[in-house]
């Protein structure tokens, strides 16, 4: 199990059944043995797609797992990720 809070807050069975269907395709897209950080990476790669268009993996380069590893949602990392990749001044409010 992982030790990041964000997994605490999702539906344990449902998680289990997408790590069960999902867990290796996904640990192979984002180059992870990590299941847990798989999972992570994609729910990043889902929030900045919805703000930006782009993956997350198209950006300049960003210290995914330390951010991870210290508790980050993944839409509080995609958040801080764009705004280092200069995006922050491309809406007229807070991204959110």
């Amino acid at each position: 199990m992982s030790t990041n809070p964000w997994f605490d807050t999702l539906n344990g069975p449902t998680i289990q059944r997408m790590i069960e269907k999902h867990g290796e395709t996904l640990k192979a897209r984002h180059h992870t043995d990590d299941v847990y950080f798989a999972l992570w990476l994609e729910a990043l790669d889902r929030a900045v797609m919805r703000r930006v268009l782009v993956r997350y993996d198209d950006l300049e380069d960003w210290d995914y797992w330390s951010n991870y590893d210290a508790g980050m949602t993944p839409r509080e990392a995609a958040i801080e990720m764009l705004a280092d990749n200069g995006y922050a001044d491309a809406y007229d409010e807070e991204l959110s």
